[in-house]
């Protein structure tokens, strides 16, 4: 391989586009191809890109110009399409959620593995120059052990209305999941036990329908979890708030922090930050040219974010069962 890398996006929609714009003004990287089943909308974005367009995928696999790919489609083929690639040689970043089930996360990380190519998870909060700030600050002991956590994520996603750039999918079940859970949260349970670097052992979830707009699944969760180091943090999201908030709590025993969008307090006070979270995917995509070119894993690999959709999945069960879960269970 040379020593920049061809991409090819599976998938031409806003996400793509997104991970195609990060791509700019990085020399190791080079938009090679475009691919989706309506091949116009791929052969649109291809020529204002200068790349070539497909609307098979195993036709874009079988092009040799391609190095990786970017799988931006629908949740529910995730994890086919990622296999296919790891076996036609390809190294994979693929949109958040890694999959629907961890059957399925197995199969992509034993694809990858066994083609020996680089599995890369979309968790680009992981990049955000803030919460890389946030996650040092603890490990270095800022505020003294941490022992509570409490983030919230609250919004209206209505992907019905008029205009949206979302497809109507989301709300179905078998090719999106619960959209709380799978659209939005694999950030939010991914970033508590990132900051931490300490697993979640426990999950005790409650799930509610509180509207009709997502009738036939829960559009709200608050999750308590437990992390192997004893400290505790509550996720609570909702997808069917007309006021939204963003932010984070963090008590230690030495100080607290606040989050709420790029805007950090420690004690009260803020802390200066350099960057800011709009250039999460041009970091992300850099690190993702830099593991394929130098072999070298990345943060939020497969096996990394395998635990993000195992607390996703304990959080499930446990709305479900209405009692606390193992994570342990799903690994």
């Amino acid at each position: 391989m040379s020593e920049r890398i061809s991409i090819g996006t599976i998938g031409s929609g806003g996400i793509a586009r997104a991970h195609i714009n990060a791509m700019k003004g990085n020399d190791k990287l080079k938009l090679a191809a475009v691919m989706d089943v309506d091949y116009g909308r791929a052969d649109a974005v291809a020529k204002e890109n200068n790349a070539k367009a497909y609307g098979d995928l195993d036709d874009m696999l079988a092009d040799s110009d391609v190095d990786a790919v970017i799988v931006c489609s629908p949740h529910n083929v995730h994890g086919e399409q990622v296999v296919a690639s790891a076996k036609a040689g390809k190294h994979v970043l693929v949109e958040k959620p890694m999959a629907l089930t961890l059957k399925e996360c197995d199969d992509m990380i034993q694809a990858c593995e066994s083609a020996g190519k680089i599995l890369m998870v979309g968790q680009v909060m992981r990049h955000y120059p803030v919460n890389r700030a946030i996650k040092k600050m603890i490990a270095e002991g800022e505020i003294g052990n941490v022992g509570h956590l409490i983030r919230r994520r609250y919004g209206y996603f209505d992907t019905l209305q008029p205009g949206t750039v979302y497809g109507r999918w989301y709300l179905d079940l078998k090719i999106g999941g619960i959209c709380v859970l799978y659209c939005f949260g694999p950030h939010e349970y991914d970033i508590l036990h990132w900051y931490l670097d300490s697993p979640v052992v426990e999950v005790y979830s409650q799930g509610t329908e509180s509207t009709e707009l997502y009738k036939g699944q829960n559009d709200s969760y608050t999750s308590i979890m437990k992390h192997k180091n004893g400290a505790v943090s509550v996720l609570s999201q909702t997808v069917v708030s007309h006021v939204g908030a963003h932010d984070q709590f963090i008590m230690g025993s030495k100080g607290s922090m606040f989050l709420s969008g790029d805007k950090l307090l420690m004690n009260g006070k803020e802390v200066a930050i350099e960057g800011s979270s709009g250039q999460g995917m041009q970091i992300q995509i850099n690190d993702f040219a830099e593991c394929c070119l130098t072999g070298r894993q990345p943060d939020a690999s497969g096996r990394s974010v395998r635990h993000t959709m195992a607390i996703i999945e304990a959080t499930k069960q446990s709305a479900e069962r209405n009692k606390p879960v193992l994570v342990a269970e799903f690994e």
